[in-house]
């Protein structure tokens, strides 16, 4: 499981990111010490101080989220109360961190959180320390979100400061959080200088914990390398610092890593041990979901690579049944591979073809999730950029302002100078900016049609496969159902191909493409249905350019609306007309036929999909039917 090999790293490298002691107490002791303070002491700035750091080991070593939101709670009030910002930062810190251990995964509070605390320090004017702290959490949390660039940029500040104060406490996760994105984005060697940079940071880091963050920074980018020897060998240090640092999820993803690296390597004596070693820890210790399911992800492989496909089953299935009723799309999509996989290795294709079929269903699911991630990350990184530039501008202005009480007309001249040259800069990188972001995004979502086709190819490979056992077996009927399976999916596949050329295609940029995209879909449906089709479209709306996203859903409500029409309708006469009227688009689609009551609920027309299709474009999705006097549709945006 990639996504979640990669989470793992991330979590593993960014839980060492503690306040702790010195003197290195057990996590237990420590944390009994603090509660025993705040159940006795005066509810000032020293109690919230210490209530943040009770609420961290809450989250970091002792994995009782509960406990520790509702510190985080209580303490957020106080801190407020005493009008105390440094306190009040750490609330939000902490608060950004309880989000990300969570099993819930929820991220978009984790940021917001960090956002929260990130403001406040520069707002109180706080040590840089704290602003670096936020700024690596911001980098993190990102990073968890597959917004890479912008998890990139916020590692990048946050390393900045760290070397402009020379600062030398929790400074490793920047070097090392860089290194990871960088990895991930595949340029191997800036990652491998910030890997060998977080290794001889955390030597100085005043928190030892970083050394364990340095040994498996080290030891996943040797990993990465395939070089088996020194990934090894750092492993072997990490393992040396587990007990001292490292939590329960910590300790069972390290387990359950290293059994991947023996494995990898045929050595599957050492693999099992250290399944085992994980496997009896997570019976005898609460652990959380997601180190359960990474436990029986790597149980089914090992299960797998060594032939005792019914446990591998078993191992696959548990880990398929913690992503399904946590609704977490992209582990039940690789749980799915990993079972259809498993099936077709050991001919059981039935089963396969079942869990190729989710397979599929998830893939179209995480193509549209993806592509709209992709959107709101180029939004995201404007916004920073926009941010940036502006804080750029004031400093800029200070300067000059402050230069001008000596030479005003100087300072005047080159006051003006430097706002052409910057006022053109910025024009020239906006605007390549845009190109690159919509060139970057189409390219992707071109590139993305390969995962969307795939399945549908495996699908056609499995019932080939499905086929020639059904020849052997004198089944015709059977065969025929498959080949004509293969049909339909072939017939899928050149329309899934066609209609995305045509979304990505900027020629089709225009309302009035749009229209005529529709009418070519529906004339041949209406004249196979002898329906008497009455197309109509606004010579006006030729001149108003669309974005692809919006041209993309209304193309899809049109085409559902003109499916359900030809399939459902029984009409003689239908209309589709695309109006302009006070700078809204209208379209209305409206038929004779049998109509229907509108207030049943039905699943059949995809009525669901469509309204929600009409509320992300900012519009509004009008259906009126009755029963015997046919059915009209209007869908109204802005344009």
């Amino acid at each position: 499981m990639k996504h979640y090999r990669r989470y793992v790293l991330s979590l593993i490298l960014s839980q060492l990111l503690v306040v702790v002691a010195r003197a290195q107490p057990t996590a237990t002791s420590v944390s009994d010490s603090l509660l025993r303070y705040l159940q006795t002491a005066k509810q000032d700035t020293s109690y919230v101080r210490v209530a943040n750091e009770y609420a961290n080991r809450l989250i970091n070593f002792v994995d009782d989220l509960a406990k520790a939101d509702s510190v985080l709670r209580s303490t957020e009030r106080l801190a407020k109360r005493l009008n105390d910002p440094m306190g009040l930062q750490r609330v939000y810190f902490n608060r950004g961190r309880y989000w990300m251990r969570s099993d819930e995964g929820n991220l978009a509070p984790s940021i917001q959180a960090f956002e929260k605390a990130r403001q406040l320090v520069l707002d109180a004017h706080l040590p840089p320390g704290e602003l670096q702290r936020n700024l690596s959490g911001l980098g993190q949390a990102y990073f968890f979100n597959n917004q890479f660039e912008v998890s990139l940029r916020y590692y990048l500040d946050a390393i900045q400061l760290t070397e402009r104060y020379k600062l030398n406490e929790y400074v490793t996760l920047a070097y090392s959080g860089a290194g990871e994105v960088l990895r991930t984005m595949g340029r191997e060697q800036e990652a491998k200088k910030y890997a060998q940079k977080a290794y001889e940071v955390a030597q100085t880091d005043r928190d030892r914990s970083m050394r364990l963050r340095a040994e498996l920074t080290i030891a996943y980018y040797y990993k990465g390398r395939s070089d088996s020897q020194q990934a090894l060998v750092h492993f072997r240090k990490a393992l040396t610092y587990v007990d001292q640092y490292a939590n329960r999820t910590i300790k069972v993803s390290l387990w359950g890593d290293l059994s991947n690296f023996y494995r990898a390597t045929k050595q599957y004596d050492s693999a099992f041990h250290y399944l085992e070693i994980a496997r009896l820890y997570c019976l005898r210790n609460e652990v959380s979901l997601g180190a359960k399911l990474w436990i029986n992800t790597c149980l089914g492989n090992y299960y797998q690579d060594t032939r005792n496909y019914v446990r591998a089953e078993a191992s696959f299935r548990k880990a398929w049944q913690i992503a399904n009723q946590y609704n977490w799309a992209l582990e039940k999509k690789e749980a799915s591979e990993s079972l259809a996989n498993l099936y077709a290795q050991t001919n059981q294709f039935q089963k396969a073809y079942r869990f190729q079929v989710l397979l599929s269903q998830l893939n179209d699911s995480l193509f549209s999730n993806q592509s709209a991630q992709k959107i709101r990350d180029l939004e995201t990184r404007h916004q920073i950029e926009k941010r940036e530039t502006q804080i750029k501008l004031l400093n800029q202005q200070t300067q000059n302002a402050q230069f001008q009480r000596n030479a005003w007309i100087i300072g005047a001249a080159l006051l003006l100078f430097l706002g052409i040259t910057i006022s053109a800069w910025l024009l020239n990188r906006a605007r390549l900016r845009r190109l690159q972001e919509a060139q970057a995004l189409r390219q992707q979502i071109a590139h993305d049609l390969h995962d969307e086709v795939g399945s549908t190819l495996s699908s056609i490979s499995l019932l080939s496969g499905m086929a020639k056992g059904l020849i052997a077996q004198n089944r015709p009927e059977r065969i025929e159902q498959a080949i004509h399976k293969i049909n339909t999916d072939a017939r899928q596949i050149l329309e899934s191909v066609d209609e995305i050329i045509w979304t990505i295609n900027p020629g089709n940029d225009t309302l009035h493409r749009i229209a005529l995209r529709l009418q070519e879909y529906a004339q041949p449906l209406m004249e196979s249905k002898d329906i008497d089709f009455d197309f109509t479209v606004d010579a006006t709306l030729d001149g108003f350019p669309v974005p692809m996203e919006v041209r993309r859903n209304l193309y899809l409500i049109g085409k559902e609306a003109i499916n359900n029409l030809v399939k459902y309708s029984h009409a003689m006469k239908a209309t589709l007309r695309f109006e302009q009227q006070n700078g809204q688009l209208k379209v209305l689609i409206e038929d004779d036929g049998q109509g229907f009551d509108v207030a049943q609920p039905t699943t059949r027309t995809g009525q669901t999909s469509m309204q929600q299709r009409a509320t992300d474009m900012g519009g509004t999705l009008a259906i009126q039917s009755t029963p015997g006097l046919g059915t009209r549709l209007q869908l109204v945006v802005g344009l």
